[in-house]
């Protein structure tokens, strides 16, 4: 829940966002107990910290009077998920929390209906995981001994598990929340006022203030350049004043204002614009005289107006002139906060936010994983690094609600008109400053120049070869019943049929436009070859929509077995027509780490199959493979604290060095074509250890030695030194180096996971290749799950339609080569010498003939 909790909120971002957060999903982050009659507002704050994607194992419950657990007395609903970095707040009832805080909270339940002395359980499936205070203490000491106040966690972001430590929270202190002056611990943020405080508190009596005359318009007025003054916070906190400003915009909660030009002062470091905690009924453009208290919310100055004090519309003005924003920042962003300002044509760096708070990111350029680019701790690296955390700008929609039914700046948004990471946009708005960032509250609709692409842009060869990731591509188990049924242990994917539809949909679209004669595929259910496979099923469909010649067939292993032990595998579909497949297909088994006595981290095998192009008659080889994933741990990263070239490469990167080298040995057999192609989901970014290996690592020009992981079957499990590579060849360095397959949610950047990569003799015959942007760069809430699961009802936006467009999380890589077939020189009889109609004139037309049949095929216009 996104509002203006001007109590805890900043005190525990801060808080959170300067403590290492250790690995678990939720914990308790805060805690309040109100000062309204009847004691409300009562409400927990839970701190999501890695995605969740069914809060249901959740649950919390109270402690009352220091006699033990009352179990867990509320259970989130199924089917709700929570993003990580989000909060959730839980009151004892609705009313209260609302007009406290002006927003509702997430959830309501009369469990929270806590006092001072109780503590909290957090509970995940059934376990009680954190809590707040001492279950069996009364009280709770001095720790959460105050009749209205607030609590935030400061450090020990780990769930306690039930051990409560105090000294990891901050307390307010006896009646926090009703501006009284036995509140020692924390000044309040609350207007001054009378309250009737639970558990018997005296009234709390606040002498009425004369009456304020405005005046009339045009009358003097406080200029909002002395307001703001030139540093961090306005010197007038506490004052009271009188303003005459133009109104500039509204949001949730109040509406900006800026001085009109013929007031303006001559000091640039100063801001002409504020925003008003309150409402009037005068239009955006209308000059407005007001009276209210100045206020610091968190980084943000703010006039909180006297609504006892009836404002003056004084009529329409001149609009004001927005300050044009460039990117890189050429100015400080302070000095103009409050004011009207526009960006033209800033790039869309992240929709993390889009759909949850109304909200995208936008910057001078898309941001790139740093790994992407350079070594680790390289230069190269650092510098990615700053550049990924310069001039970021929030574009926010103004209802600051959770999940609002449109973006007021954009609500035509629906799948066919998304907004993408990549977009131009352009906007113009109020700026505001809240949650650590800047932020364009738009007047109007923002201006979005779209980058999709119905079809990869690539020149044409005669051979194409591309990776694609299908994102758990799971067609069903057929029952008892001879039905087919989505609910078994092993589906990723679909979990009925509709949604199944929906993900098959877009699949087949996506590969049908991708048009490559030979695709590997990684995350397909991995059960076999059979009528009910899932590559079966995946081939018919994409068959259907094909003529004769442009059909796909599969490879299957040589006794139909299953790939490897996971339940998902790697896939290779190939056109009959362009290829044909020589010899059986080699399945690579690559290395298994035992962990610790219990536990073993295993990776997917890799699927190799030579091919005889069909025009040419050369061979060549494709070897599909995914790496070991980021995620989880392996004995490296538990085993001893990991350095930090370690750490920025994500768990598990050793094992991932030794599955290239077994992969690059492999390949390396004498009796394999000499054209290779390496492909799939390495897991890795491009500049990333394994990614050197296969391609054109040394010690010395690296910086450092790659190692390969221990406790392997490889060299005895023992970790050895990586002294040289295998020498392929990037072609996405090659040909789109500014292209990427990947973004992740987490750092809100761009990077390649999905790798086509060439032996020498194959680079010789590439020609092109491409990223076809149709996944990452799609709002996450397009994907097949998320649309039915959360957005199936929504009304106008079409999340559900089907095309290319958020068919997989990754993005596909195509690319394109000339295999030519080798020239023979035919040794003409003597009597043929002279014959000026066949001989070298012969060979001259069919070399003419080639390139014009070559030419014919190259018709794609390049990037």
């Amino acid at each position: 829940m996104k509002t203006s909790l001007t109590l805890l909120s900043a005190g525990i971002i801060s808080a959170l966002s300067s403590t290492a957060i250790q690995a678990n999903d939720l914990v308790i982050s805060g805690v309040i107990d109100g000062p309204l009659s009847g004691g409300v507002p009562k409400a927990v704050e839970l701190f999501v910290v890695n995605d969740i994607a069914d809060l249901s194992a959740y649950g919390i419950g109270s402690a009352n009077n220091g006699g033990g657990t009352d179990g867990e007395e509320f259970t989130f609903p199924a089917g709700v998920s929570a993003s990580a970095g989000s909060y959730i707040y839980v009151a004892s009832e609705v009313d209260g929390f609302t007009a406290f805080f002006g927003s509702a909270p997430d959830y309501d339940t009369s469990s929270m209906a806590i006092n001072g002395d109780d503590a909290i359980e957090l509970f995940k499936d059934g376990s009680v995981i954190d809590t707040f205070g001492d279950i069996n203490v009364d009280g709770n000491g001095t720790a959460w001994e105050y009749l209205d106040g607030w609590a935030y966690r400061t450090s020990g972001q780990t769930a306690n598990g039930g051990s409560f430590e105090a000294s990891n929270w901050t307390y307010s202190g006896v009646d926090a929340l009703d501006g009284s002056t036995t509140n020692s611990d924390a000044a309040s943020p609350f207007p001054t006022g009378t309250f009737t405080t639970e558990g018997g508190d005296d009234v709390v009596d606040v002498p009425e203030e004369p009456a304020v005359e405005l005046g009339v318009c045009g009358d003097d007025a406080m200029l909002i350049s002395a307001i703001q003054g030139n540093e961090s916070s306005s010197a007038e906190v506490g004052n009271s004043v009188i303003i005459e400003a133009i109104v500039t915009g509204t949001r949730a909660g109040g509406f900006f204002v800026q001085e009109e030009a013929a007031d303006y002062d001559t000091d640039d470091s100063t801001s002409e614009g504020i925003f008003v905690e309150g409402s009037v009924e005068i239009a955006t453009g209308n000059l407005v005289r007001l009276y209210g208290e100045v206020e610091e919310n968190y980084g943000m100055t703010t006039l909180a107006m006297d609504s006892d004090v009836a404002a003056l519309d004084c009529g329409a003005v001149d609009s004001v002139a927005a300050v044009q924003l460039s990117m890189p920042y050429e100015l400080d962003l302070e000095t103009v906060k409050g004011m009207v300002v526009s960006v033209t044509d800033a790039t869309v760096t992240s929709t993390n936010n889009l759909w949850r708070f109304g909200e995208i990111v936008v910057s001078d350029t898309i941001k790139r994983q740093p790994s992407d680019i350079a070594a680790p701790l390289s230069d190269a690296y650092t510098a990615a690094v700053e550049a990924s955390e310069a001039s970021l700008l929030t574009i926010e929609d103004n209802s600051s609600s959770q999940y609002p039914d449109a973006l007021n700046y954009f609500p035509t948004f629906s799948y066919a008109n998304a907004i993408r990471i990549g977009d131009a946009v352009s906007a113009s708005g109020p700026l505001n400053y809240s949650f650590g960032t800047y932020r364009i509250n738009p007047n109007d609709i923002i201006e979005v120049t779209s980058t999709r692409e119905a079809n990869p842009v690539v020149t044409e060869g005669n051979l194409s070869i591309a990776t694609f990731n299908v994102l758990n591509y799971f067609n069903g188990e057929v029952d008892e019943n001879g039905d087919v049924t989505f609910d078994y242990d092993d589906n990723r994917g679909a979990d009925d049929a509709v949604a199944f539809a929906l993900q098959q949909g877009r699949i087949v679209e996506a590969i049908v436009n991708l048009n490559a004669d030979v695709v590997g595929l990684m995350e397909i259910e991995n059960d076999g070859f059979g009528d009910d496979s899932a590559i079966q099923s995946l081939v018919n469909a994409i068959n259907a929509e094909l003529g004769e010649t442009e059909q796909y067939s599969f490879i299957a292993t040589s006794d139909g077995s299953e790939i490897g032990t996971d339940a998902i595998t790697v896939g290779l579909l190939y056109k009959a027509s362009v290829v044909e497949p020589e010899g059986d297909a080699t399945i690579v088994a690559m290395p298994v780490q035992q962990i610790d006595e219990d536990s073993l981290a295993r990776m997917r095998s890799s699927l190799l199959q030579t091919f005889v192009h069909n025009e040419s008659s050369k061979s060549f080889l494709v070897a599909v493979n995914h790496f070991k994933s980021k995620g989880g741990q392996c004995a490296e990263d538990i085993a001893e604290e990991p350095s930090e070239i370690t750490t920025i490469q994500g768990s598990c990167n050793a094992l991932r060095v030794s599955a290239a080298m077994t992969l690059g040995n492999a390949l390396s057999e004498e009796s394999l074509p000499e054209r290779k192609v390496i492909l799939g989901d390495l897991n890795a970014y491009s500049a990333e250890d394994p990614v050197a290996v296969l391609t054109d690592y040394t010690p010395e020009a690296r910086g450092y030695t790659i190692n390969t992981a221990v406790n392997t079957e490889m060299d005895d499990g023992a970790s050895v030194e990586v002294e040289s590579s295998f020498g392929y060849h990037n072609l996405a360095e090659e040909f789109d180096a500014e292209g990427f397959s990947y973004w992740f949610y987490g750092t809100e950047q761009v990077g390649s996971l999905d790798h086509v990569l060439a032996s020498e003799a194959m680079l010789e015959d590439a020609i092109d290749g491409a990223h076809w942007n149709i996944n990452s760069v799609e709002a996450y809430q397009l994907q097949y799950d998320q649309a039915l699961r959360y957005y199936a009802d929504e009304d106008g936006y079409a999340f559900t339609d089907v095309g290319p467009f958020r068919s997989s999380d990754h993005n596909p890589f195509i690319a394109t080569f000339d295999l030519q077939a080798d020239v023979v020189d035919d040794v003409e009889d003597e009597e043929d010498d002279n014959d000026s109609s066949g001989g070298s004139m012969g060979g001259i037309l069919a070399l003419l003939a080639a390139v014009i049949g070559f030419r014919r095929r190259t018709t794609a216009i390049k990037k």
